[in-house]
């Protein structure tokens, strides 16, 4: 590659070399910017290691975690810490990005210099861009966004944003103790400091977050994904309590701890212990009035004995919590995952799609070689 790049994409990787391959041609792809791609390994087995070494050239760099946390945060900032580009963008090893990403995005930036972050909609997939109608959620809806990712309702996800890398520097990056929700920390605590994102809620979708059966360590509820999203709790609690001036968001998440233990109820086989986790941590943490620690025992003291066999009792029971707990314990506002595109933005996505797609495979004139 000559010259320094203005664009670092970073990726991080764990034993699926295939759709890295996927991830990275969609990354080729892109018109218009120069841009380097940076490979973190998280540990894969030689032969997938292997695999990843397999797509470095000038463009793509590759390297392998070395001791630190095992995880996707740890990884990401290996590839921040290596990074050249003026602007930083995070993909997944599973997700794919529209060639004119990076160029519409750049563009925007160059727009609104005042920005630290440039925010855009992403799409969900789950074989193809464009064979799902789903956004990742309503990226502006009115409400303040920091608020939003502290009720658990995260407006945007980490392809989203185009960063600046020196606000991103000025963030530490990710927390490395983070595997779950890892995202919404670094968004969160970007608008606590203060950085200044912009957003392009009316933009054409640009990259596309799988939601197949692909493995993901989200898709069970593995004693790992349990632990993860503990870790996730204390972590934003510590954050909250550390900043003056944040009670607002304090509250919220507060709420996220009784969300939680109700999750852990309603989708954890084993769920006793876990509640029972959730609830001291939150307990130590917050401190709850005497009225409210036994409200919430005695709720979910019902909710363990009666999820099986008397599950009307159980409704009978949180209809009551309700009426004495704060409402952000029962948030029902959000979209996540839940928002579908207009007809207009996917006929545009897919006209859009398929123009690429034809030039891509187009035969150059007299030879027959491809374009």
């Amino acid at each position: 590659m000559r010259g320094r790049p203005l664009v670092s994409v970073v990726i991080p990787h764990f034993a699926r070399p295939g759709l890295l391959r996927d991830a990275v041609a969609s990354v080729r792809a892109s018109t218009g910017q120069s841009f380097e791609v940076i490979i973190v390994d998280d540990g894969s087995s030689a032969e997938d290691w292997r695999a990843a070494q397999d797509l470095a050239d000038d463009q793509v760099k590759v390297l392998q975690r070395q001791g630190g946390t095992k995880g996707p945060s740890r990884c990401r900032n290996l590839g921040l810490g290596m990074a050249q580009g003026e602007f930083v963008l995070f993909l997944d090893s599973d997700d794919l990005m529209a060639p004119w990403c990076l160029d519409e995005r750049i563009k925007q930036a160059r727009q609104s210099p005042e920005a630290d972050l440039w925010v855009f909609p992403v799409l969900l997939f789950k074989e193809a861009p464009g064979d799902v109608d789903l956004l990742w959620n309503v990226m502006a809806d009115g409400r303040d966004p920091a608020e939003r990712f502290a009720r658990s309702d995260p407006p945007w996800h980490t392809s989203s944003p185009l960063w600046r890398r020196e606000a991103l520097l000025r963030l530490d990056g990710f927390n490395d103790a983070l595997i779950y929700g890892d995202d919404s920390d670094l968004h969160l605590r970007a608008l606590i400091d203060g950085l200044a994102p912009r957003l392009y809620p009316d933009a054409l979708p640009d990259a596309f977050v799988r939601r197949s059966e692909v493995a993901r360590i989200t898709n069970s509820l593995t004693p790992a994904l349990v632990e993860s999203r503990r870790v996730r709790l204390r972590e934003g609690a510590r954050c909250l309590i550390s900043r003056s001036g944040t009670d607002t968001l304090q509250a919220l998440w507060e709420g996220q701890y009784f969300s939680e233990a109700e999750f852990l109820l309603f989708n954890h086989d084993s769920s006793r212990a876990a509640v029972a986790a959730v609830l001291r941590d939150w307990e130590t943490v917050f401190a709850p009035s005497s009225m409210r620690r036994a409200t919430v025992r005695a709720y979910f003291a019902v909710g363990l004995a009666c999820r099986h066999h008397a599950y009307l009792v159980l409704r009978v029971a949180r209809r009551l919590a309700m009426r004495v707990l704060p409402g952000a314990y029962f948030p029902s506002d959000g979209k996540y995952h839940s928002t579908h595109a207009g007809v207009e933005i996917m006929t545009a996505l897919r006209d859009r799609l398929g123009i690429v797609a034809a030039r891509a495979v187009r035969p150059a004139s007299g030879n027959g070689a491809p374009a």
